[in-house]
């Protein structure tokens, strides 16, 4: 497989889990604009805390629908 589709990224762990908060982003985009909620996040600096703050905003958004 090719660079394009991106399934070189993930071979690797770390660009797996890069990979992984590009797509929990974009799902919590899509919800925020479902859920008419405007908001603005500033991610954990620690890279360990990042997706399950992510996932954290993604049920309190579900929450609201």
């Amino acid at each position: 497989m090719n660079n394009k589709n991106g399934e070189y990224i993930m071979r690797d762990p770390v660009k797996s889990e890069e990979f992984k908060q590009i797509i929990l982003e974009k799902i919590l985009d899509d919800l925020c604009r479902l859920a008419e909620r405007d908001i603005f996040i500033m991610l954990p600096e620690n890279k360990d805390d990042q997706i399950p703050y992510i996932k954290k905003e993604i049920v309190k958004t579900l929450e609201k629908l």
